[in-house]
């Protein structure tokens, strides 16, 4: 008696012109990968060390710049220096004195770039096209000791495109991205000149 009652609702259906078949589920997006998205920053710290044409040793250390937005894709990295807090730069000059100063970087800034990564994107290298960069970022800065002396304007891609790099905008930094709390970091090692410049800077997600 099942069957036939079963036959006969599915006679109907067809009948009417409605498919008696099951839909096959919708296939699920695949996850991005944990370092992709946009980020910003919680603050950096970095330094500066080697030794002068001049046989002085420079040694100056460089923090803050909380604020700066940074997305990453896998062709290309886009800052967003509007809205950022300043860098405090301090220690030993390449005159071999102390100083302090201070930089600021407000702009846009685009960045071709190599982005690799493991299969979830925790551990990988973001390597900028240097040579490339665009956008109409700018800087300015101050000594302010041992005398106040102002250095003008300028162009980050403009720096960026001669090898010269402000602080955050990365060479060929390492990321390490944690997927729980949500947060990146890089760290990018530069060598020009007699000079070792390491970049140490983290991040919070603000959306994928």
């Amino acid at each position: 008696m099942f069957q036939k009652t079963v036959r006969v609702a599915l006679t109907a259906l067809l009948a009417a012109g409605v498919s008696a078949a099951v839909a096959a589920p919708a296939e699920a997006k695949p996850k991005a990968k944990c370092h992709i998205g946009l980020w910003k920053t919680t603050g950096l710290k970095a330094n500066i060390s080697g030794k002068t044409q001049g046989g002085n040793f420079q040694d100056v250390d460089y923090k803050g710049m909380a604020g700066i937005k940074l997305k990453i894709s896998p062709q290309r990295i886009v800052y967003d220096f509007t809205g950022s807090k300043r860098e405090t730069i301090k220690g030993i000059g390449a005159d071999g004195k102390p100083m302090e100063a201070w930089e600021q970087l407000t702009g846009v800034l685009y960045l071709p770039s190599k982005v690799t990564s493991d299969k979830k994107g925790v551990k990988g290298r973001i390597a900028t096209y240097n040579k490339r960069a665009s956008g109409p970022a700018t800087g300015t800065g101050m000594t302010v000791k041992p005398k106040q002396a102002s250095w003008g304007g300028w162009k980050v891609a403009a720096h960026a495109k001669i090898g010269h790099f402000d602080t955050p905008v990365v060479k060929n930094a390492k990321f390490v991205c944690n997927p729980k709390k949500k947060t990146l970091r890089l760290v990018d090692v530069r060598k020009w000149d007699t000079f070792t410049e390491i970049v140490d800077i983290r991040f919070k997600l603000v959306r994928r």
